[in-house]
């Protein structure tokens, strides 16, 4: 085999090699996006804002807020209508849902009367004295947030976190902290329990 040979099959080795990498980083990309679209229920992901933690890095989590349609339904009616009932001083005061079925949690802010949005929130795994993970959640009211009936704005949670076992949460509004009320429901109706206990994440 002589030079011009030689020089011809290096050559096109490499062009082979270059077709070879291209198509490793093509795939490679693609496994990316497609892990990072998993991370939230597929049917679910492009409703959600995920959040960044107090540092602004991405977090496990992400929200939005419930259309009206989702507000009426049975479930959200009687845990809200339960609010109600607890309500001592809505200034201090939050109340959290785990809808089982669907693996979300529901915030409700009877004290808020000013709009939020999922870019008005932060979520934060933080590290109670017992080494267990609490999410913290904090929002901050805008300055120019309109007038709103707090019952209208329901805020829902996913998450993908392998730490945060769905069980202590802390809700800080406008650095007050609130005092967060606990509830489950199952079937679209059955209110579980008022405790902590949910279920455990893996």
């Amino acid at each position: 085999m002589n030079e011009a040979e030689n020089k011809n099959k290096n050559q096109t080795l490499v062009i082979l090699g270059l077709i070879a990498l291209i198509v490793v980083l093509f795939v490679g990309i693609k496994l990316i996006f497609a892990g990072l679209g998993a991370m939230l229920p597929k049917e679910e992901a492009s409703r959600y804002t995920v959040l960044t933690d107090e540092k602004g890095q991405t977090s496990a989590y992400g929200a939005r807020l419930l259309d009206q349609e989702e507000r009426q339904e049975q479930d959200v009616q009687h845990w809200l209508d339960s609010a109600r009932e607890w309500a001592g001083d809505p200034e201090h005061s939050a109340f959290w849902l785990y809808r089982v079925d669907t693996d979300e949690y529901l915030l409700y802010l009877p004290g808020q009367d000013r709009t939020l949005s999922a870019a008005d929130v932060t979520a934060s795994e933080e590290k109670d004295e017992d080494g267990e993970l609490s999410l913290v959640l904090r929002f901050r009211t805008p300055e120019d947030g309109a007038e709103v009936a707090p019952e209208e704005q329901l805020f829902s949670f996913q998450t993908y976190s392998q730490g945060w076992r769905g069980v202590r949460i802390k809700v800080i509004l406008d650095g007050r902290e609130k005092t967060v009320s606990k509830l489950a429901s199952k079937g679209g109706q059955a209110i579980l329990h008022r405790g902590t206990v949910y279920r455990p994440r893996h």
